[in-house]
């Protein structure tokens, strides 16, 4: 090494390897979230395009030209409401019939109408038509045809819908993850509603027996203050490219203060 540039360093002024160090790193990483976002994109649209189709296929909705029907469930819904906001413990059950009908009639159940459809309740598990819209890249939108299997049960004090099968029309297996995540996308919206809240938030136990669906609000159950574990995937995986984004982000404004003090030093 000369002496002009042992002097150079000795100054404490900044030397271009450092600068070509930082700008590598910050390349790599550019270059693996690249390569990371691509096969993460094409791996996503196989598995959609695998289990999904072109078309929507019909699902049953029930009729609401019965004014006796909807009343009946009207009534049986407030009075369940009234009792769980006078914090009285409070049961109510609903046929399959019951919770198609709702579907149909309530404006908060619209999104699930020609897309969900209950076809059986037994003591396991709520067995129901889907014809859900899902979307395979930017190659617009298709739709996850066939049947799935729901348990419901109480988390954070209200209904939460565990996925545990789901057969498509195509015949090709679903991947796990998305079973995992079916529920936060499918239900999100009705656990944060805060009209719903003073009901939908105190409700305690859910049972399923052959032919309808118990809900249950008891002031004297603890109500679990979690979500089940199995639908902790999308979390954990946002979670992790938040941390790459993040160190990302960190080199690239090291980057950035080494450009500016160098210039500075050059001024000088």
């Amino acid at each position: 090494m000369s002496e002009n540039s042992a002097n150079l360093e000795a100054t404490g002024k900044p030397t271009p390897a450092a600068g070509c160090t930082i700008f590598l790193v910050i390349l790599g990483m550019v270059a693996f979230l690249a390569i990371f976002a691509t096969y993460q994109y094409k791996q996503y649209k196989a598995e959609i395009i695998n289990i999904s189709q072109k078309t929507q296929k019909e699902i049953q909705v029930s009729p609401t030209d019965k004014p006796q029907e909807i009343d009946a469930l009207v009534k049986k819904m407030d009075t369940f409401a009234a009792a769980v906001k006078d914090d009285k413990k409070a049961e109510v059950s609903f046929s399959v019939d019951e919770i198609n009908l709702a579907i149909a009639h309530y404006p908060k159940l619209e999104n699930f109408r020609k897309e969900l459809h209950i076809k059986e309740i037994t003591s396991e598990a709520i067995v129901a038509d889907i014809s859900f819209p899902v979307r395979a890249g930017f190659d617009g939108i298709r739709y996850l045809n066939g049947t799935m299997k729901m348990d419901p049960v109480i988390a954070q004090g209200s209904i939460f819908p565990i996925v545990t099968e789901v057969k498509p029309d195509t015949g090709n297996p679903v991947p796990p993850k998305f079973t995992k995540e079916f529920p936060t996308f499918l239900f999100t919206e009705y656990r944060n509603d805060e009209k719903l809240a003073d009901v939908f938030h105190k409700l305690s136990k859910v049972e399923l027996q052959p032919g309808k669906m118990v809900i249950i609000s008891d002031p004297d159950i603890k109500q679990p203050d979690a979500l089940p574990e199995d639908v902790t995937y999308e979390t954990n995986r946002a979670f992790w490219v938040f941390g790459l984004l993040v160190f990302m982000f960190v080199t690239t404004v090291a980057f950035l203060l080494w450009v500016k003090r160098r210039k500075q030093n050059a001024s000088e």
